[in-house]
């Protein structure tokens, strides 16, 4: 396993480097935070115009049909500008699950789309009360007429307001915690969006669905007969698959803004002066610049390894065919590498934050400074797609202890 990145990748890095650098500076971050959509209409084409919109799906739907780790390098560099964008949830989240469980006719109508850029899709997961991403969903559906009606409250859904489709997990196989997915339309009736607070960066809405229209053809990971009971493996699977890619991604963004942390650190040593040298001269402050160092670089060839694996494990049959045993393939084998980045990270990032506000001092906590842009951010990576004690019971699993 060769984490080296090659040519390409160091281009494609660059490239987004220079984008974030000269059309995403701090004080436009500052005034995008506070507008009505949450991410910049320029910034939204021009990633699309470099294909980066549809980087993970397959030519055959207009994408660049890349990978993890290719996203994994793309999202450092928006990490490190403090970039908000739907990309993530939209072309990473919503798309795998689309990809993934989607039938045919699903994939054509919204896959282009969003590779393209012309349409937006997000993912509503998390509800009241609920303790991670992964526990049995309280939404459900219940039949009507020749379709069904859904009735729930998701809460943290990012970019909702701007969404062209809203991929809602629902309670599917209620007995065994299974878990459906359903396409919604966040303008239909009966769907409700409220902002709540979003200091991490991006615009979170609660969804509030009271028995919302859902035809058949709007199920996923639905067999023929749309009989949403079945489909709780292929549901599942495909989940798991695109919460683990999303975990990558948000753990590549949050490196980014690490880095930049470090940088503004070692630039801040640099400069400001005490006792007529620079405070970066005394040993507690080099210190926490090296230890800061230490720790991103082991999170970025964590994140790196995993998003190689999550790559070479293969992927989920994207029509969601069961093999002759009526079983689903297996969609990763990256439990370990996902869970092994993401569980050293929490505590790993947030170390490097603290050391960065330890070495500003009091500028470093004001709303003026830059940091606080990135070290929010961190924190809103530490509380998303499962804890530390999670993850660590999925290395002890996939080590078989």
């Amino acid at each position: 396993m060769d984490l080296t990145l090659t040519a390409e990748q160091r281009l494609l890095a660059d490239t987004v480097r220079d984008l974030v650098e000269r059309e995403c500076p701090p004080d436009l971050v500052r005034e995008i935070e506070k507008s009505e959509r949450g991410f910049g209409d320029g910034h939204w084409k021009t990633l699309a115009d470099l294909g980066l919109t549809g980087l993970l799906l397959g030519e055959e739907h207009g994408g660049a049909g890349q990978g993890v780790l290719d996203l994994a390098v793309v999202a450092e560099q928006l990490g490190w500008g403090a970039m908000p964008t739907p990309l993530l949830a939209s072309a990473v989240f919503a798309a795998s699950l689309i990809d993934l469980a989607g039938s045919a006719a699903q994939r054509a109508r919204w896959l282009p789309a969003i590779g393209a850029g012309t349409a937006i899709a997000t993912v509503a997961v998390l509800e009241p009360g609920a303790r991670d991403e992964w526990g049995a969903p309280d939404a459900a559906l219940t039949p009507h007429g020749a379709g069904h009606r859904l009735t729930g409250t998701k809460i943290l859904v990012p970019y909702a307001q701007v969404a062209d489709v809203l991929v809602v997990v629902v309670a599917a196989g209620a007995a065994d915690g299974g878990r459906g997915l359903v396409l919604v339309d966040p303008g239909a009736p009966g769907v409700t969006l409220r902002r709540q607070h979003d200091g991490g960066g991006e615009p979170v809405f609660e969804v509030v669905l009271r028995d919302v229209e859902v035809a058949a053809a709007d199920l996923l990971a639905a067999p023929a007969a749309a009989d949403l009971p079945a489909a709780p493996a292929v549901a599942g699977a495909a989940l798991a698959t695109a919460l683990d890619r999303m975990t990558v991604a948000s753990l590549a963004y949050a490196i980014g803004g690490a880095q930049r942390a470090l940088d503004l650190s070692v630039e801040h040593a640099r400069s400001r002066r005490q006792f007529g040298q620079p405070i970066g001269a005394f040993q507690s402050v080099a210190h926490r610049c090296v230890d800061m160092f230490t720790d991103l670089e082991a999170c970025r060839y964590l994140c790196y390894q995993a998003a190689w694996k999550l790559d070479a494990a293969g992927q989920l049959d994207a029509a969601g065919q069961l093999d002759a045993a009526g079983q689903l393939d297996a969609p990763g084998g990256a439990d370990f590498e996902v869970a092994a980045a993401k569980s050293f990270a929490n505590d790993a990032i947030r170390r490097v934050f603290t050391h960065a506000h330890q070495v500003h001092g009091a500028i470093g906590f004001s709303m003026e400074h830059d940091l606080q842009l990135h070290s929010r951010r961190g924190k809103t990576f530490e509380l998303s797609y499962g804890g530390s004690t999670w993850h660590r019971e999925r290395v002890a699993r996939a080590l078989d202890l």
